[in-house]
């Protein structure tokens, strides 16, 4: 199978998933939180699957770690605070704790005066769908994935160098399924998801052991 050719499609499937997200968006500073959900739970699988063509991309590569920098010496300028995070190349692990206690938002503390008992708790703060989000963390994610997407080899490259630093090195595809999978999914992000994964292992079949 050409692995440049099935990482160039999927690659421009994406790109146009992320335009869109951009689209949902707009240049605001905030968006309805019922737009933040939609566009988040895509954003999650869209990321899965870019990891999973940079995952086919970095078979094969041979790259020399980089060397660790010096602490610097002077003092660190401050810079703008608009620099794009790089993409993150491994999937997030499942927790494999024990269960964690689900915590809901309580009143708070009840107590106005230890002479004053009659006094009613205030009332409860509902979430509305409509509510103002702020979309800055979720900026940064489309960001880095449109640039991620823009540049495969590279990120190849820095996954590549990564896994040469490691002692064990791991697959940055986390066992089983990937990150918002829904096998019953419909959208075109859940397929392009699910014929990323099945390309990834795949390829990952043929790397000799």
């Amino acid at each position: 199978m050409d692995w440049d050719i099935v990482i160039e499609i999927n690659r421009k499937v994406l790109l146009r998933l992320v335009a869109a997200l951009f689209d949902m968006i707009g240049c605001g500073e905030t968006v309805a939180r019922c737009v933040h959900r939609e566009v988040l739970a895509t954003l999650l699988l869209a990321e899965a699957a870019t990891r999973r063509l940079i995952a086919i991309a970095a078979i094969g590569l041979v790259v020399e770690p980089r060397a660790k920098r010096s602490p610097p010496t002077g003092a660190i300028p401050k810079g703008s605070g608009k620099r794009v995070p790089p993409f993150a190349l491994f999937d997030p692990r499942r927790y494999a704790g024990p269960p964690k206690q689900q915590k809901t938002p309580g009143f708070g503390p009840n107590i106005r005066g230890f002479d004053e008992f009659d006094i009613a708790p205030p009332n409860k703060v509902s979430m509305s769908p409509d509510d103002p989000v702020s979309v800055a963390r979720l900026r940064q994610r489309l960001e880095a994935l449109r640039g991620a997407l823009e540049d495969i080899p590279a990120q190849a490259r820095r996954l590549a160098r990564k896994l040469a630093a490691m002692e064990r090195p791991v697959q940055p595809m986390r066992p089983g399924r990937p990150p918002g999978y829904n096998a019953r999914g419909r959208r075109p992000i859940d397929i392009v998801l699910a014929d990323c994964q099945e390309l990834a292992l795949m390829a990952l079949a043929e790397v000799p052991p």
